[in-house]
């Protein structure tokens, strides 16, 4: 029986992943910073598919509980075939988290780093990180926590540019090592999720209503993560970008070695620090 561990697993494309891999038999990790919202939706994949359902609550824009539940997991699953770093958010409002990070940069890319490589000795197969299309027409700076300079949904872009850059230099870490694990990313779709409903721009909340009326569903959102996970073919395929299940080329400047050497070694450092 596969294991697999998903974040932000108790709404929009995490929740559909979860049940489509429920249904396909599969053994599930759950992460969620809602215990209620977990509880829920482990007792509704026992009752349909009779799963065996782990799960863990964490608010993973923080590290110090990100790290703890790494442990826990650690401790009680000495071997993991998948990974699946879903959680993500938009905060159109500059937000800091109690350890002094930018929120969406703390969620978005910290959470999917701190994971992974808390985890890495117990993976065993697979790593699939959910980026988006957002990554395009936008660069990296070392300044993620300046509000003077801050628009949320450029920051968003950025987390979402990171996810790629991260993608593809573990990619090579894990070349360097002859490892059998496996990393891509890839573009969901735009999705009818409720990633963006925190928010108390009225102006965002305004364009947000209007670019969910014409986007996908969670399920449909959710189906390139699941053929990740699911298909044979992607087992040897690393490295890459997906749309529709498809790989792709992400945006010129993802591919910069040098750029997403330099903000894995930041992310090290902000890792350390805490």
């Amino acid at each position: 029986m596969t294991k697999c561990l998903i974040t932000g697993a108790t709404s929009g494309i995490g929740l559909e992943t979860a049940k489509a891999l429920a249904k396909c038999g599969h053994e599930l990790i759950l992460v969620s910073r809602s215990e209620k919202k977990l509880s829920t939706l482990s007792a509704e994949l026992r009752d349909h598919y009779k799963s065996i359902i782990h799960t863990y609550t964490c608010d993973l824009s923080l590290m110090s509980q990100t790290n703890k539940v790494c442990d826990d997991i650690k401790s009680e699953h000495e071997s993991i075939d998948i990974l699946i770093n879903n959680a993500g958010g938009i905060f159109m409002d500059y937000q800091l988290t109690e350890e002094g990070l930018e929120k969406t940069f703390a969620l978005n890319h910290m959470s999917y780093f701190v994971v992974t490589n808390s985890l890495l000795r117990n993976i065993k197969h697979k790593i699939i990180n959910v980026a988006s299309e957002a990554h395009r027409n936008i660069t990296i700076s070392e300044d993620f926590n300046n509000p003077n300079k801050y628009n949320g949904w450029f920051q968003y872009k950025r987390s979402k540019l990171a996810n790629i850059y991260f993608t593809y230099r573990l990619n090579n870490i894990l070349l360097e090592k002859n490892s059998n694990i496996t990393v891509n990313c890839l573009h969901p779709g735009v999705v009818n999720t409720n990633i963006a409903n925190n928010n108390s721009n009225l102006i965002y909340k305004a364009i947000s209503s209007v670019i969910k009326f014409f986007s996908i569903s969670s399920i449909e959102g959710a189906q390139t993560t699941i053929y990740l996970a699911n298909d044979d073919s992607s087992n040897f395929i690393s490295g890459r970008y997906f749309i529709k299940s498809k790989p792709t080329k992400s945006s010129k400047i993802s591919y910069d070695e040098e750029a997403a050497l330099n903000l894995w070694s930041v992310s090290e450092n902000i890792w350390k620090s805490v």
